[in-house]
């Protein structure tokens, strides 16, 4: 994707059975995973640990910073330490990308409230958004008792969970304690949690918009949950589960339980998952990335109204999202597909890179023009967020590439509204195509609008995939995805009430950020 946007973190558990050889190494286990899970976040990383030996019972490591960054691979004594002072026989995992609020180290997650009885001295970690942010934190302050130091829907579900706990005089049963946060939560909300007796909860929302999976070691002794199922397969993983909407994994007293807290009145798995945001090697709700990434491509291909052939024409995919995709594209169509732009892996962020768009263009990626001159390029992408800068990469290829056309080909429908489930898009006036439909629009978008758009971006031609392609590709009821962001069509109450208010702000003009919980 050129125009980046981000999903807001990922979650890991880890529980070692009994006396193993393995018994200790909880905190390697997480490590790992975080690793497999750092396209998901990364602003930020963290774990949590438990062990009865120590006297902090929980004790929680956590900075900004990628995986490796965290965990100071680089120097490998201070690595030594920190695996050493953090290990365990169990524990959560977190990576960020921050979706809204302060970017500092202290939103950092897991998050861990500490106190002097062990069942109320827990820590998590949170995937996903709350709609109704603002209607929580609303009822929150009301008493006049809570401070809260982050402006984000972590802090909140913190103090839900306490207020919970604190209704209770002994240790409450925790599908009770997550069925209550389902009545009181709008949204999208993946939790990994862990209190200092050792009790671990895994849990999935009811409409699990975000994916969840869990599996067991051959020898059953070693637990693993992921957000991705990458993540546990890389691990040693091999018979992986996604947990199912409403449901949670509950880990006490050396039992392993998989138990339902919640109805599930209506899934909706997010469709971006498989368009863009997951690893493509893992399998989400048993659909694999991967070959879903191809089926979009080869319906692309069908709606394709140039004349290709192989001569004059060249495939190239965006790096890297979109090369599944475009190389099933190219191959439906006969025509080569070649990489004619190379991503600067290890530019990263950089405060020195140029001013301008079309300079950090040049920063991150490299146009092959053996590959793209005198040629009519079919540049394949998974999406277009804001287009300013597809827009400069279209020139790029012209310009300095010397391509002699640049057709844009994108195999996920066009994005129409904000969301409020745990995607960094949160304003109508940031999106590329509701400025050329000026209204809502739930159906595919009109050539004539392609047109425009096309035009726009300096684009010789551009062709979106089409709503059904998308759901066929898939492979799943178009009633369990949420496509609420190219359709308008959000599947919770506050989400329809948002969505409104944003059209409302756009229609006046207004690139104010539709706040969470404005319902």
């Amino acid at each position: 994707m050129l125009d980046e946007i981000h999903e807001e973190c990922g979650i890991a558990a880890v529980y070692i059975k009994g006396n193993s050889n393995s018994a200790n190494k909880a905190l390697f286990y997480l490590y790992r995973l975080l690793l497999n899970l750092q396209n998901r976040g990364q602003l930020s990383a963290g774990v949590t640990t438990h062990d009865p030996k120590r006297n902090q019972l929980l004790d929680t490591h956590k900075d900004l910073g990628h995986v490796n960054e965290v965990f100071r691979t680089s120097d490998k004594a201070k690595s030594f330490e920190i695996f050493k002072k953090y290990a365990g026989s169990k524990g959560i995992g977190h990576v960020r990308y921050a979706t809204s609020g302060t970017e500092g180290k202290g939103v950092a997650q897991p998050f861990e409230r500490h106190h002097g009885r062990k069942w109320k001295w827990f820590a998590f970690g949170f995937n996903g958004n709350l709609a109704n942010y603002t209607e929580l934190k609303r009822k929150l302050l009301s008493s006049g008792e809570i401070h809260l130091t982050y402006d984000n829907d972590t802090e909140i579900i913190l103090h839900n969970i306490t207020n919970i706990l604190n209704e209770h005089k002994k240790r409450p049963d925790m599908a009770k304690v997550f069925g209550e946060l389902a009545k009181k939560f709008d949204g999208c909300y993946n939790i990994s949690y862990i209190n200092a007796e050792g009790e671990i909860v895994v849990c999935r929302d009811p409409h699990g918009f975000r994916p969840l999976v869990y599996g067991f070691s051959d020898d059953k002794k070693v637990f693993m949950a992921a957000s991705e199922s990458n993540a546990l397969l890389n691990c040693g993983i091999k018979k992986i589960k996604p947990l199912q909407p409403g449901y949670m994994v509950h880990i006490v007293n050396d039992k392993v339980r998989i138990r339902k807290f919640a109805e599930s009145k209506k899934i909706s798995h997010c469709m971006f998952e498989w368009v863009y945001f997951s690893n493509v090697s893992s399998v989400l709700d048993n659909k694999s990335v991967y070959i879903t990434r191809t089926r979009l491509g080869k319906e692309l291909a069908k709606l394709e109204t140039e004349k290709v052939n192989a001569e004059d024409y060249v495939v190239v995919p965006v790096p890297d999202t979109a090369k599944a995709s475009g190389d099933a594209y190219a191959f439906e169509l006969g025509v080569p597909s070649r990489e004619g732009i190379i991503r600067n892996r290890y530019v990263g962020r950089t405060f020195i890179e140029g001013s301008s768009r079309y300079d950090r263009v040049q920063s991150k990626y490299t146009a092959l023009k053996r590959v793209l001159r005198g040629k009519k390029v079919l540049l394949t992408d998974d999406s277009i967020v804001r287009g300013a800068t597809t827009k400069q990469l279209v020139r790029y290829l012209k310009e300095d590439g010397e391509a002699k056309e640049v057709h844009l080909r994108i195999s996920c429908p066009p994005l129409r509204g904000p969301c409020f489930y745990g995607i960094d898009m949160s304003t109508i006036s940031e999106l590329l195509v509701p400025s050329f439909e000026g209204k809502p629009v739930s159906g595919n978008i009109t050539k004539q609008t392609c047109a425009k758009i096309a035009k726009h971006l300096g684009a010789d031609s551009l062709i979106y995939q089409s709503i059904e392609g998308l759901v066929k590709s898939i492979r799943m009821p178009s009633k369990k995805l949420c496509m609420a962001c190219i359709n308008g069509r959000y599947p919770t109450p506050c989400g329809k009430k948002l969505f409104k208010k944003a059209w409302e702000y756009h229609n006046k003009g207004s690139k104010k950020r539709v706040i969470s919980g404005m319902c």
